[in-house]
Order: structure tokens, then C-alpha cells, then sequence
């Protein structure tokens, strides 16, 4: 063991291969006991320098021993081929060393502290996957492209499911395949190829089977639920309007196990497949019901203009598209959403029509998100006086409803990444204000029919009961008043 040692030594310093490798190994190793201190006493955890000691360090400490075999490799041919030998003199004079008991002890240290490095090197590699799997890796190591993304994600019904949970979902194989489509991604974001806005859908996504329904379990959807769309008029009350709906959330019936209502899309025993017609399948060709594997109908549009995509196996995200990554698709359902939480006060006169308006400048102007709230102070300011001129509010409250529609700018524009109001659609839904966003509508527009006339039917009545329709709040019924948004009772 000690000849074996004394001769490996000075084979290190054989070629520039095996010196750069050894400098590479040693230096990492030494970095990453360094951060890994730094990490241990500093409070919060920094991002960046997780990155280097759990991804960067341990790469650059594997690829150093690869360049010292590489060089092992190397110098022995050189060897062979009498191109070059390294001489035994140090490997004579480190025999003769070992042979005294304090070098021995020495030379038994530094293989322990050898076992140790092995050792800290495995744990890293075991907490650089764990830390990857970290919704801080995902959303803040490369900010500026996933900052919408990780800004939503934090405000979204799923902020405490990891990022990995459902873009990735359980098994060994899907992880090595996103890991290494990972390593494409880092290329784009380090050469500035990407594209902007991130595309949706995401293509190449897991069936919703695999990851949604882990925890949201279909045969257990059932029943029905109220739910309140709030509008807010243009004029000086900012008058509310209400629609109430009995939504058929539905699901599988207990008692005889068929499903029913929304729902009935998930039923185990059906598969709904359909030919989008565009990359955001927000149109929709041919549309399949198979029973139990039998196809038994056939939908086509009566008019299908473009060239259709490959079938696609309906799911969870097809109507859920955006279950965690949520925008307004305009300035107006921003407004109402503020007015319905208490953010911004309907008593502030024409508040619902400045607000729109100073929204929609913004963000047709690309305005600095650093900056928006005072430049949305000015401009609100500004229509006050061209629009409204004696109702516009004092300072203070000026100053305060500002505040209140800053936020939303900055949850839904982002110039850098080409992101706007509408750029991402809920189909969740048919209330799109253009014709092509049209959510449910995409196929129940009675125009998708069968060879015999059969068709997907438009009836309002399949999904929802209307209770009342764009009224005033004291026309919802007494039982339900306590369930609407706060903003809206007024």
C-alpha cells in the first residue's frame, strides 16, 4: 500500500492534464468547504451560494478527477510509445519516508481525511438533488426570465406545493429527463435564447393523472357549489353588479357511480381525445369520446381553417390551465378583483373607470415596474382632471388608490419578458373578451356535431344554474349574502 502510495504521488504532476485536474479537485473541495461554513452561519440561506456549493463546486471537483485520469490514461501511452516516464526518485525518496512511524501516521491521516472528502462529496451530490427539487432554485436562479412565474406561484392556491410536485411528478425517469432538459434551459437563459414570454402550455407535460390527481381525487368531486362574478360600473358610485351561479361541480355519484356535472370529463371509464389546432389549443378540431376504450362519437367542427396537431388525451390542465400561475386577462377583472378583496374603496369616486384606463396606458407603454406606482399617481391624476374634475379625490386618497392599483400592474406586466394582461388565458370558464378565448366554448359551441347531428351542446344549463344575472347585490337572496365578497354587499 505504501510503494502503491509513494508512486502515485508524483504521478499527479506527470502531464498539464493531471496538474490541472489536481488543482481543479483541490480547490473545489476547498471552496466547497468554505460556502458550506458560510451557508451553516449565515441566517438565510442565499440562493446563489447554495448553487455554487450544491451544483458549480461539485461539478468542477468530478471534472478534475476525470482530467486526472484522463492524464493517467494519457501518460501511460506516452509512456508505451517512449515518448516520456516520470522519474522514481521521489517515489524512492517517499518509500524511505514511510518507513519512519510519524509518516506513517501522517500518511494514515491523509487517507481518513480522504474517506471524509468522499463522504462530504456524496452528501453534497444527495443535497444538490434535494435543493433542485426547491422552489427557490426553480423561480430565483435565473430571476429575470421565471420572475412572473415564481411571483404568481407565491400568490397562487398552490404555494405550498413544490414546483417539481407537478412538473415533474414521482419516478426516476421523468427527473433524469427534466434535469436534462434543465441543462437546455440553463444554455438558453446564460445565451439569451429563450423565448418571451415562456410559452404555454407547457409542452411535454405529464398527464394530470400522475401528478393533479395525487391530490385532488376525482371520484370524489361532487355536489354543487355558489359562486359570485362582481363587476364594478364606470360611473361616480362605481356601482356593483352580481351574477350568482349554482356551479355542477358533480363528480361520481355515490349511490349509482356514474358521474356527472363538470366533472363527468374525468370519469374513470371515459377518455376524451381532440385534434388543437393551435399551439395553445385555444381552437379545436375533431373531438373523440371513447367508453371504456370503444369509441362512441365522433365531434367535427363545421369549420376547421387550420392544419390540426396530433390527438391530445383531455385532462385536468385542459380546462385548469392555469391553476397556479394566475393573471387577469384585462385591466377591468383586475380592478373588480381589487374592489371585491378591499384593496382599492368603491367610495372613491370613478375609481373603477380611472384606474382601467391608467392600467391599460401602463401597460400598453411598457411602463418600469420600479417606478409604476408613482407614475400611476401622476396619470390618475391626470384623468381625473380631464374626465372628472370636480370629483377628483384628495391627495391622501389619491395617493392611497395608486398604491392599491400598483399591485396590479406589477402581478400581471412584466416588459421584460414580453408579459401582459391576457397574454396567459384562464380557460376556466368562457368569459374572454375575445372571440378565440373562449374556455368551455372551445368545444361546447354546438358546431362540433356527429355524422348523424349530434352535437356538443352550448346549454348554459350543463354546467351552471343561474340564480341571478348582472343585478344588484339586494338581488342575490338573503341566504347567500353572507358568501359574496365584502366590496360587493356595498
Amino acid at each position: 500500500m505504501i510503494r502503491w502510495f509513494t508512486s502515485f504521488i508524483p504521478r499527479l504532476g506527470a502531464n498539464w492534464l493531471t496538474l490541472l485536474g489536481s488543482v481543479v479537485t483541490t480547490v473545489s473541495a476547498v471552496c466547497m468547504a468554505a460556502l458550506l461554513a458560510l451557508l451553516v452561519v449565515t441566517e438565510q440561506a442565499d440562493v446563489y451560494k447554495a448553487a455554487l456549493m450544491l451544483l458549480v463546486f461539485p461539478m468542477l471537483f468530478v471534472g478534475g478527477l476525470v482530467l486526472i485520469a484522463v492524464g493517467f490514461v494519457w501518460q501511460r501511452i506516452r509512456v508505451r510509445r517512449g515518448a516520456g516516464s516520470v522519474p522514481d526518485v521521489l517515489g524512492q525518496a517517499l518509500a524511505a519516508a514511510f518507513r519512519e512511524p510519524v509518516i506513517r501516521r501522517q500518511a494514515i491521516f491523509v487517507g481518513a481525511a480522504t474517506v471524509v472528502n468522499v463522504v462530504i462529496v456524496l452528501l453534497t451530490g444527495a443535497a444538490a438533488v434535494s435543493y433542485m427539487d426547491t422552489p427557490e432554485f426553480c423561480g430565483t436562479l435565473c430571476h429575470s426570465v421565471m420572475q412572473p412565474e415564481y411571483d404568481t406561484y407565491r400568490e397562487s392556491p398552490h404555494s405550498r406545493v413544490k414546483c417539481v410536485t407537478c412538473h415533474i411528478g414521482p419516478g426516476a425517469s421523468f427527473a433524469v429527463k427534466s434535469k436534462l432538459d434543465g441543462l437546455r434551459q440553463v444554455w438558453g437563459v446564460a445565451t439569451g435564447d429563450f423565448r418571451r414570454p415562456i410559452p404555454s402550455p407547457v409542452e411535454e407535460l405529464r398527464p394530470a393523472r400522475d401528478t393533479c390527481e395525487q391530490c385532488h381525487w376525482p371520484s370524489k368531486f361532487h355536489g354543487n357549489r355558489v359562486a359570485f362574478r362582481v363587476h364594478y360600473g364606470d360611473d361616480a358610485a362605481n356601482t356593483p353588479s352580481v351574477s350568482t351561479l349554482l356551479l355542477k361541480v358533480g363528480g361520481r355519484d355515490a349511490t349509482t357511480g356514474d358521474f356527472h356535472g363538470i366533472h363527468w370529463h374525468v370519469d374513470t371509464d371515459t377518455e376524451i381525445r381532440y385534434e388543437p389546432l393551435d399551439a395553445r389549443r385555444e381552437k379545436i378540431g375533431l373531438v373523440q369520446v371513447y367508453r371504456k376504450g370503444e369509441l362512441k362519437a365522433e365531434y367535427k367542427p363545421a369549420n376547421a381553417a387550420a392544419a390540426p396537431g396530433p390527438m391530445r388525451s383531455m385532462d385536468c390542465i385542459d380546462c385548469h390551465n392555469r391553476p397556479t400561475h394566475i393573471y387577469d386577462a384585462t385591466p377591468a377583472w383586475a380592478v373588480d378583483r381589487a374592489f371585491n378583496s378591499g384593496t382599492l374603496d368603491p367610495a372613491v369616486p370613478f375609481l373603477h373607470e380611472v384606474a382601467v384606463k391608467a392600467l391599460k396606458e401602463a401597460a400598453a407603454g411598457n411602463v418600469d415596474r420600479d417606478g409604476v406606482e408613482g407614475w400611476l399617481k401622476e396619470r390618475m391624476a391626470a384623468l381625473y382632471a380631464e374626465l372628472h374634475p370636480a370629483e377628483t379625490p384628495p391627495a391622501d386618497a389619491l395617493d392611497k388608490a395608486a398604491a392599491g392599483v400598483a399591485p396590479l400592474y406589477l402581478r400581471n406586466v412584466y416588459p421584460h419578458m414580453s408579459l401582459t394582461f391576457g397574454t396567459h388565458f384562464n380557460h376556466l370558464g368562457h368569459q374572454g373578451e375575445d372571440k378565440d378565448r373562449r374556455g368551455c366554448f372551445r368545444c361546447h359551441d354546438d358546431e362540433h356535431a356527429t355524422a348523424d347531428g349530434r352535437k356538443i351542446s352550448q346549454d348554459c344549463e350543463l354546467c351552471h344554474g343561474l340564480i341571478n344575472w348582472g343585478e344588484d347585490p339586494s338581488a342575490v337572496p338573503d341566504p347567500l349574502k353572507s358568501l359574496m365578497p365584502t366590496a360587493g354587499k356595498q
